[in-house]
């Protein structure tokens, strides 16, 4: 999938924008606190159902707006035809479940939607992938495998909720018998 255009609406710090893309190379020059960031932010949730950086939607939304919208239509990679494009659309209102559309139709569960439109993100912050322990490294080929394989993420995200329910069972446990 190829991004073509990105419509930002009270995405955090962005109250409107619309960006077309080129082909070959694309740039965001400016200065610090102007959005560039918060563009890539806006790409990784087209793609992965999140933010890259806020874990509670709400956050993502600019102060006192309502509601934010990302969209973007992305052409798929075929080789005999000229393809039509694509729309992939996040809409997150204060208090209500955000809502994942793909052509104007939602998604039931958004674990669906990973791996359709494949994405790896590197900022400077990855360079705990060399020099910290096994988590973070483990973290990133999870996204990046996750992609791929909807068996993988399936099966990694029921061990994550396990993983949640094991570790608050010996939280109870420990705090019941006073265990430090």
């Amino acid at each position: 999938m190829i991004l073509r255009k990105l419509s930002i609406l009270n995405y955090k710090n962005i109250r409107e924008a619309d960006l077309t893309f080129s082909d070959k190379l694309n740039c965001f020059i400016g200065l610090n606190g102007q959005g560039k960031t918060n563009i890539l932010d806006a790409i990784y949730l087209l793609s992965f159902t999140k933010s890259a950086f806020n874990i509670v939607d709400s956050q993502n939304i600019t102060h006192n707006a309502d509601m934010a919208l990302v969209q973007g239509h992305y052409q798929p990679s075929t080789v005999n035809c000229q393809p039509s494009t694509v729309q992939v659309s996040c809409g997150l209102k204060r208090g209500v479940k955000k809502q994942f559309r793909l052509d104007k139709t939602d998604y039931k569960r958004l674990i669906d939607h990973i791996g359709l439109i494949p994405l790896v993100m590197v900022c400077p912050e990855d360079s705990e992938l060399i020099a910290e322990g096994s988590d973070e490294r483990r973290r990133f080929l999870n996204v990046v495998i996750s992609q791929q394989d909807k068996t993988y993420i399936e099966h990694l995200t029921t061990y994550n909720a396990l993983l949640k329910q094991r570790n608050a069972l010996l939280k109870q446990y420990a705090e019941a018998t006073d265990i430090p």
